[in-house]
């Protein structure tokens, strides 16, 4: 009985990411943003201006994907570049007026998305939904990550 309880959470996780991620790409696509652009437009819009390599730490992602990611988005005129001042080889990467307007869609998606979500929640329930899903995500460390033969 164990096994299947396993596999029943395994499932309802799969189908709550998947369903919610469709959602998310659906809303997303609809003001032209790639999910994978999301993190990148909310950290410029904190941090106003970074380098590539700046970039590629805060979010933990490699470098040729922060490059590919800041050409896609120039070519939508959502981010743009200059040279640093202090140093001529390095680029810094800042949102467009237009690359600002799309993270405050985005902001106001989250934040619609969220009152949506915890409709019908209890705040004990909430409290309680939050620290397992706590407990998961320091489960999920803990699982062997595959190996390439």
């Amino acid at each position: 009985m164990k096994d299947q309880e396993d596999t029943q959470i395994q499932k309802l996780l799969m189908r709550v990411s998947h369903a919610y991620f469709v959602s998310l790409y659906h809303q997303l696509d609809e003001i032209e943003v790639h999910p994978g652009q999301v993190p990148l437009l909310i950290l410029l819009n904190r941090e106003r201006e970074l380098s590539q390599k700046e970039i590629a730490g805060k979010l933990c992602i490699s470098a040729p994907t922060v490059a590919t990611s800041i050409r896609r988005m120039e070519k939508g005129q959502m981010v743009d570049r200059r040279q640093d001042e202090k140093d001529q080889r390095v680029s810094r990467i800042f949102l467009t007026e237009k690359g600002k307007a799309c993270t405050a869609q985005v902001q106001k998606i989250f934040a619609e998305n969220e009152k949506k979500l915890i409709q019908g929640f209890s705040e004990a329930e909430l409290c309680l939904f939050q620290r397992f899903c706590e407990q998961l995500e320091e489960n999920i460390k803990t699982l062997e990550r595959g190996t390439k033969k």
